[in-house]
């Protein structure tokens, strides 16, 4: 949500009025919407001046903005580490991430994100139990005494949580651009 933006377009501003209105320059009012930053000091005063409204109250603006997008992250990041419920319950993948996304799915953000990162795991459930399931067969063809469907068992894992562990790295950095897959189940 664009705070800035909204405002001015609400009372009807292009930013070259705002900016004319207000004394700041062009490039300051154009910063200001694209990076949703919060206006310091005397151009904050200035804003809050030409919008009508006390400076503490579109300080209060962006601080609940920042509260919400926080709130988000922290829903995102527990979907993504109850990924790792699979490790001693089965489906524990799919049941839990599901859960969480459902009870926070309102956030447009943490609706898409979720979906996302459920789909990924539906898909790594789907290709995991053929592999368990041919498994067996490869292992009696091409690998006479080794076990190797514990070796498909242990890399599946293992690969598994390397990538909760990429999307939590991604997720520090802000960057909630990962696991876009054209197949979607939900």
């Amino acid at each position: 949500m664009k705070i800035i933006k909204n405002i001015r377009e609400q009372l009807g501003f292009t930013q070259a009025e705002l900016a004319s209105t207000s004394g700041l320059s062009l490039r300051t009012i154009q910063r200001l919407e694209c990076n949703n930053t919060e206006p310091k000091g005397h151009t904050l005063k200035v804003l809050a001046d030409v919008f009508k409204m006390e400076p503490k109250l579109l300080k209060e603006e962006f601080q609940n903005i920042g509260k919400a997008q926080a709130s988000e992250k922290t829903s995102i990041q527990l979907i993504n580490l109850s990924i790792l419920a699979f490790i001693g319950i089965p489906f524990g993948n799919l049941i839990f991430p599901f859960i969480l996304w459902w009870k926070n799915r309102k956030s447009k953000l943490v609706d898409e994100v979720g979906r996302r990162i459920i789909n990924f795991q539906i898909i790594w459930w789907i290709i995991f139990s053929i592999l368990l399931c041919l498994s067996p067969f490869i292992g009696r063809t091409f690998f006479s005494n080794t076990p190797i469907i514990l070796m498909v068992l242990f890399l599946a894992y293992v690969i598994n949580i390397i990538i909760v562990c990429r999307i939590a790295m991604k997720l520090q950095r802000n960057n909630f651009n990962f696991l876009n897959s054209p197949l979607r189940f939900i």
